[in-house]
């Protein structure tokens, strides 16, 4: 049988956000909590943006 790395990297990469969802889920049970006790609207999900560096035409 031959090693598949493409499947193996989906099976990697499953396995990983599956364990990270089960340790946020707690954290976003709590803040939800706390920004009711403090009378904070919930907001919508957090957007970040990077900003690329532009590019300069070479001389």
């Amino acid at each position: 049988m031959a090693f598949n790395g493409e499947k193996f990297g989906k099976e990697v990469v499953e396995i990983v956000k599956d364990y990270l969802r089960r340790q946020i889920e707690p954290l976003e049970e709590r803040i939800t909590f706390l920004e009711a006790q403090a009378g904070i609207a919930k907001a919508s999900k957090t957007v970040v943006r990077i900003v690329a560096p532009t590019r300069q035409a070479r001389p």
